[in-house]
């Protein structure tokens, strides 16, 4: 089965006029919208291709110009369903450990780096209401007789939910973890548990970088709004779309990033 592959921009060093047009070339797009590409906060993904050359040429042809691009095959991303994402846990002396059916241990000397973001997920449900209604003219028309009708109507509403995330990436290159802060119970902080969910959640990363001294934090996903979101039909009458998946991608983009400098890191 053919690969989708990613190239994606984590530095421009030039200025947007000078790369538009360029990088508007080897796209095949107008250099206004490679304008609106390189403008965006970084990383960008600026290519995603089936043609694998393609993909090598572009991140070749960036290079030589001196931007920090990278490439990869989106195979490579682990999707956030399929991450470890802890509920209960606890600190066991250097692991941070998942404590569910069967427990997982996380060493605090492979955390290569923790990426912070924000999934976004957007519900709408989808109501019918049926209504008899009397009307006059139909009445008026049968001698007076009472005639209704019954008539349907669809409501549609949407509700927008924001969940503050952490993917912990491995310097071994075993799966991420994920760190959902809606669905951690934070009893495993013990002195340092908190009264609101925010303070736990703050106060758990904290305790990584603590633990983790030479593991990097990045924050620049915290500020993605993303234009491309899966929609999936939950059940009759519900949609639900969520940016998850789009994240996912972006994270493996700033982990690359965090892989070159750590020696020994082994991130595909």
């Amino acid at each position: 089965m053919t690969g989708v592959f990613v190239v994606a921009l984590l530095e421009l060093r030039s200025s947007v006029e000078a790369e538009a047009p360029v990088l508007a070339a080897e796209l095949g797009v107008t250099a206004y919208e490679a304008g609106l590409l390189l403008r965006a906060a970084p990383p960008v993904l600026v290519l995603r291709t089936d043609d694998r050359a393609r993909a090598i040429d572009l991140l070749a042809k960036t290079r030589r110009r001196g931007h920090d691009v990278v490439a990869f095959d989106a195979a490579a991303v682990t999707a956030s369903d399929a991450m470890i994402t802890p509920r209960a846990f606890c600190l066991d002396g250097d692991d941070f450990v998942a404590r569910s059916a069967a427990e997982a241990r996380l060493p605090f000397a492979d955390i290569l780096a923790v990426v912070r973001a924000v999934h976004q997920t957007r519900t709408e449900r989808t109501t019918t209401t049926k209504e008899k209604k009397t009307s006059l003219a139909r009445a008026a028309l049968s001698g007076g007789l009472v005639s209704s009708k019954t008539v349907e109507t669809e409501t549609t509403r949407s509700t927008e939910a924001r969940e503050p995330v952490a993917y912990v990436f491995r310097v071994s290159g075993e799966p991420p973890w994920l760190l959902s802060a809606s669905r951690l119970r934070y009893e495993g902080l013990g002195a340092r548990l908190a009264p609101t969910q925010n303070e736990n959640f703050e106060a758990l990363l904290a305790l990584l970088q603590e633990r983790a001294p030479r593991a990097i934090t990045d924050t620049r996903l915290l500020a993605f709004r993303s234009t491309s979101e899966t929609l999936r039909t939950v059940r009759s009458g519900e949609q639900r779309s969520t940016s998850a998946s789009a994240v996912d991608v972006l994270a493996h983009v700033v982990a690359l990033a965090a892989s070159r400098r750590r020696p020994g890191a082994s991130l595909p």
